[in-house]
C-alpha cells in the first residue's frame, strides 16, 4: 500500500515538474523567438492546476502574447491574441504579490488597454455589439491600473467608452441596456445634455412620461437654457396634453421676474407650438370640409345631401374657429420673441423663430391664390393682392433671418464642438432664408444660398 502511495506522490510531483517545465519552455522558446512552441507551452501553463495562479507563468504568458500582438506576422497563430494579452497583463499584475513583474506588466498593460480600444472601435465599427462591449469593458478594467494616466492622456476614458456603448445599444435597439449606460453617463456627470434627451427618448417609447419628464428636468438642472431639452418638455408635455400647465408654469415665473429672456423665449416657443398644432388641426378640417362638400354636390339623394352638406359646414365652422385661435397664438409668441429682443438684442433663437414664424403666415396665403379662379374676370386682381401681402410677410421674415444669420457668422469655433455647433446653426437659418427667397422669386439671392449651403457641408 505504501509502494502505491510512493507512486502516485511521484507522478504527481513528475506533472507538477512537467508543468513548471512548461513554464521554463515557454521561457525558452520565447527568447529564442520561436513563438508557435512558446505559445503552445505557456498555453498548457495558463489551464493547468500547478501554474495558473503563477505570477511568474503570467509574466511570460504576457510578454509571448504581446510579442504576438505587436507582430502580425503571428496574427495566423491565434484569433484571440488581444484578449489574451489583456488577461496575461492583468493577472500577472494580480497574482504578483511581492511586485516582481510590475517593472513589465505595469506598462504592459496599459498597452494592452490601447490594442483592447482599438480592438473595441473596429468591432463597434461592424456593429458587433458583443465584441464591442466585451472589449470596451477590458479598457474599463484597466483603468485602475494605469498610473501615470496614459489613457486617458489620449482621450480614452470611461466617460467616452459608456457614451460608445450606449449608442450600440440605441442602434441596436437594446433600450434596457442603452438606460443602463446613459443612467451610468449621468452617474459620471458627463458634460453633454443629449445624454437626458436620449433617456427621456427611451422613456417616451415605453410611454413612461413621468419618467422621461425627469430625465428633462435633470437635463435642465444642469442645463439650463439648452433649447433641446426645453423643445422636448413642450414635446412631452403636449403629448400629455399638459400644454396649459407648462404655460401657466412659465406665465407665473414671468410674474416675479418679466425680463427673464429664457422665460420670455420659452413661453413664446410653446405659444408657437400650441399654434403650428391649431394650424394642422386646422387644415385638416379645412380639407375634410372640401372633400365632404364635394361627395354632396354629387349627392342625388335630397336626405343624403342635406347631411353631408351639414357635415360639410361643421367642419369649416370648426376649421375657422381654430385658425382663429391660431391667430392669438401667433400673436402671443411674436409678442414675446420681440420682448426677448428688446431685452437681448443679441438673442440669435429669437430673431430665427421671429423669421419662420412670419414665414409659416404665408402658407395659407399661397393656398388662397392656388384655390382663385383662373378664368374669373377679377382674378389677377384678387392674386396680386394676395401676393403683395405675401411678400410684405416674407420680407419682413428677411429681416430677422438675416439678423440671425449675422449672429450666427459671430459665434466661437474655438474648440471642434463649437465649429460643429455653428456650421449647423448657420445651415438651418441659410435654408430657411433659401426657402424665403424662393417664394419672393428671387433666384439670385436663392441661388446665393444654396451656394453658401454646399461650402458649409
Amino acid at each position: 500500500m505504501k509502494r502505491v502511495l510512493l507512486m502516485l506522490s511521484l507522478f504527481a510531483a513528475m506533472a507538477a515538474v512537467a508543468q513548471r517545465s512548461n513554464v521554463e519552455s515557454a521561457a525558452i522558446y520565447f527568447r529564442n523567438l520561436e513563438m508557435e512552441d512558446a505559445k503552445k507551452s505557456i498555453d498548457e501553463a495558463s489551464v493547468n492546476d500547478e501554474t495558473k495562479n503563477d505570477s511568474k507563468m503570467w509574466f511570460y504568458y504576457a510578454q509571448i502574447y504581446d510579442t504576438l500582438n505587436r507582430n502580425p506576422a503571428y496574427s495566423n497563430l491565434d484569433k484571440d491574441i488581444v484578449e489574451k494579452f489583456v488577461i496575461g497583463c492583468k493577472k500577472c499584475i494580480d497574482t504578483d504579490v511581492k511586485k516582481k513583474y510590475k517593472y513589465y506588466c505595469g506598462y504592459a498593460i496599459v498597452n494592452s488597454g490601447f490594442s483592447a480600444y482599438n480592438k473595441a472601435i473596429e468591432y463597434y465599427s461592424k456593429n458587433d455589439v458583443a465584441n464591442a462591449s466585451k472589449f470596451f469593458q477590458y479598457v474599463i478594467d484597466i483603468f485602475p491600473y494605469d498610473e501615470n494616466k496614459d489613457l486617458t492622456k489620449n482621450n480614452i476614458n470611461e466617460k467616452s467608452i459608456i457614451y460608445s456603448l450606449a449608442g450600440l445599444a440605441l442602434n441596436n435597439k437594446n433600450y434596457p441596456e442603452a438606460k443602463r449606460h446613459l443612467n451610468k453617463l449621468i452617474d459620471l456627470n458627463y458634460n453633454d445634455h443629449i445624454i437626458y434627451l436620449l433617456l427621456s427618448n427611451l422613456y417616451m417609447e415605453e410611454r413612461d412620461t413621468t419618467k422621461a419628464i425627469e430625465a428633462i428636468e435633470m437635463g435642465k438642472s444642469r442645463f439650463n437654457g439648452e433649447k433641446d431639452l426645453i423643445n422636448q418638455e413642450l414635446y412631452i408635455y403636449q403629448a400629455m396634453g399638459r400644454t396649459d400647465f407648462l404655460l401657466q408654469k412659465y406665465n407665473e415665473a414671468l410674474e416675479s421676474d418679466p425680463e427673464n429672456t429664457l422665460y420670455l423665449f420659452n413661453r413664446g416657443a410653446m405659444q408657437d407650438m400650441i399654434n403650428n398644432d391649431l394650424q394642422k388641426r386646422a387644415k385638416h378640417s379645412s380639407d375634410t370640409a372640401a372633400k365632404i362638400a364635394t361627395k354632396a354636390k354629387a349627392e342625388k339623394n335630397p336626405g343624403n345631401k342635406a347631411k353631408l352638406d351639414k357635415a360639410a359646414k361643421s367642419f369649416k365652422v370648426l376649421s375657422d374657429s381654430l385658425f382663429k385661435q391660431s391667430k392669438v397664438y401667433i400673436a402671443k409668441a411674436e409678442a414675446d420673441y420681440k420682448r426677448v429682443i428688446e431685452v437681448n438684442p443679441d438673442y440669435l433663437d429669437a430673431y430665427y423663430n421671429l423669421g419662420a414664424l412670419y414665414n409659416n403666415q404665408t402658407t395659407e396665403l399661397a393656398e388662397r391664390m392656388e384655390a382663385l379662379n383662373y378664368s374669373a374676370a377679377d382674378y389677377q386682381k384678387k392674386f396680386d393682392a394676395l401676393k403683395k401681402e405675401q411678400d410684405g410677410i416674407l420680407n419682413i421674415s428677411l429681416g430677422y433671418l438675416n439678423k440671425a444669420l449675422e449672429l450666427a457668422d459671430q459665434m466661437p469655433e474655438d474648440d471642434e464642438a463649437r465649429k460643429k455647433f455653428k456650421k449647423e446653426t448657420q445651415y438651418s437659418i441659410i435654408s430657411s432664408l433659401q426657402n424665403v427667397y424662393k417664394n419672393l422669386g428671387d433666384e439670385k439671392k436663392t441661388m446665393e444660398m444654396m451656394k453658401r449651403k454646399k461650402e458649409i457641408e
